[in-house]
């Protein structure tokens, strides 16, 4: 098969397995959030946010390693295989003899079991087959996907029915541990690779694995340096709110977003390879995101207790203001994932890692300086901070490559005046003695048809800018796409 075939093929099967895993890990979480309680999730966010900060410290890169090297033999594989038994050895057995000091640490007493059961993730690749990195080298995803799929489905189901009879925290600690677990187990039917201690030419993989190391501590301190916080100072029913929100309100995000933006990188390279790129392409590609983001964070901010009725039940109701809250964090991630591909597509990595660094260090600071207020403030604060970073980040991007201009502004602001509008409906109609159900869909429609008509309004009244053009054709395109399949099912 050719290298362009394998690529699509390879795109295939990665994006099926992420499909899954990322499907049934949200209708897992919706279905526990049912059967057990905030404090449950509380504790399993503490231990997992320990666990995962050590396994960061452990990742040496041993699969990117052979994945990069021009060539390969078993000394290189089983050298890889060593490195990798060696740090995750040292690094769960330091984990494991200090655990009652980081319980101590966190000032939760009750999570010691928990962690030492946990960090068992910390070794179950171990008894993984090094040969399964191969896989990935030949662009070989099918042996994979069938791995994750499976394993995935059986720590799926193991969970539900544990929590089922159980109904404590122990059913999310196994399904954890099986996830990981078992693809170990999976491997070692699949590859026949012989493992051999081996630490030949050690020095390159050493110096390859520092870099892999200080990433993924950086991409953990971004992702979790709030949870952490949050676990650190709050109790845990609302560790165990945060954490379920901060889940929740990112699904959009996580889910559809950022899948469909994956190839903005090649695009933007492609572009700017062949100097052709031209900054309407940037502005329609924002405009059509931002009229995606800003009315599903009108409605989720607005529709807060509803929403979280429909997705987690009574018993998360209480809280449900914080899930209004973080729903804010949308609208920055969605624009820096952007604005960075398009940076990244320049060559210019180290202005993101800067960035990335900085603002992690000045977000953890500013949150921990205000910690000793409630989780409401915490919250506020920290949508404060992804605003201002943003902010930030464009005035940057702006005074580098200079494609916006100021009329762009405007552009940018028509789905934020539309979503204005249809909440300033919502606002004159009395929905509130109707079910929760019914306030609901009726709320969310009557807002879903006043934006659609307000932006497709206004984008027509500016169609004289290229990008609404564009934007209206591509309205047409999904409509005719839409005639085309009700026909053909007629």
């Amino acid at each position: 098969m050719s290298l362009t075939g394998k690529t699509v093929t390879s795109i295939f099967y990665t994006g099926s397995t992420k499909l899954v895993q990322r499907g049934l890990g949200m209708i897992s979480m919706l279905i526990l959030a049912r059967i057990l309680t905030p404090e449950d999730f509380g504790l399993v966010s503490i231990c997992t946010l320990a666990v995962f900060l050590f396994n960061s410290l452990s990742d040496v890169g041993a699969k990117q390693y052979i994945i990069r090297a021009k060539q390969i033999d078993d000394d290189l594989i089983n050298t890889a295989w060593t490195l990798n038994i060696l740090i995750k050895g040292v690094i769960w057995l330091i984990f494991f003899i200090f655990t009652p000091e980081i319980a101590v640490f966190m000032d939760k007493p009750e999570i010691e079991t928990p962690l030492r059961f946990l960090s068992v993730i910390l070794v179950v690749g171990l008894i993984s087959n090094p040969g399964i990195w191969l896989f990935s080298r030949d662009l070989n995803y099918k042996p994979l996907f069938k791995i994750d799929i499976t394993s995935k489905l059986i720590s799926f189901t193991t969970v539900l029915v544990i929590a089922y009879f159980d109904r404590t925290y122990w059913a999310m600690l196994y399904g954890l541990v099986l996830q990981y677990l078992l693809p170990s187990i999976f491997s070692n039917f699949v590859c026949t690779h012989r493992r051999k201690f081996k630490l030949s030419n050690i020095g390159s993989q050493v110096r390859f694995s520092q870099w892999v190391v200080i990433n993924s501590l950086v991409g953990f301190a971004r992702g979790e340096g709030d949870s952490i916080l949050v676990a650190k100072y709050f109790n845990l029913d609302m560790i165990g709110v945060y954490s379920i929100f901060k889940s929740l309100s990112s699904m959009p995000l996580s889910q559809l977003i950022n899948p469909a933006t994956d190839p903005l990188l090649a695009t933007f390279s492609e572009a700017i390879r062949d100097d052709d790129f031209q900054p309407y392409q940037m502005n329609t590609v924002l405009l059509l995101l931002l009229s995606l983001v800003v009315p599903l964070t009108a409605m989720m901010a607005y529709f807060d207790k509803e929403i979280v009725l429909l997705m987690l039940g009574e018993k998360w109701v209480e809280h449900s203001y914080i899930f209004s809250i973080l729903a804010f964090m949308m609208v920055p991630g969605v624009l820096f994932k952007v604005l960075s591909e398009y940076v990244m597509a320049e060559g210019g990595y180290k202005p993101i890692v800067f960035y990335q660094v900085s603002m992690t260090l000045i977000t953890l600071g500013i949150l921990y300086l205000i910690i000793g207020g409630n989780l409401e403030e915490f919250s506020q604060t920290r949508v404060l901070i992804s605003v201002v970073s943003i902010l930030i980040f464009a005035t940057y991007f702006q005074l580098k490559y200079k494609l916006f201009k100021f009329s762009d502004m405007f552009l940018f602001a028509l789905p934020l005046v539309s979503a204005g509008a249809a909440t300033l409906c919502l606002e004159g109609l009395d929905l509130t003695q109707l079910h929760w159900l019914s306030r609901l869909i009726l709320g969310c429609s009557v807002f879903s048809l006043v934006y659609v008509v307000m932006l497709l309004t206004l984008v027509y009244l500016n169609r004289k800018r290229y990008e609404c053009k564009l934007f209206l054709s591509y309205i047409g395109a999904v409509k005719s796409f839409a005639r085309r399949k009700s026909s053909n099912k007629q």
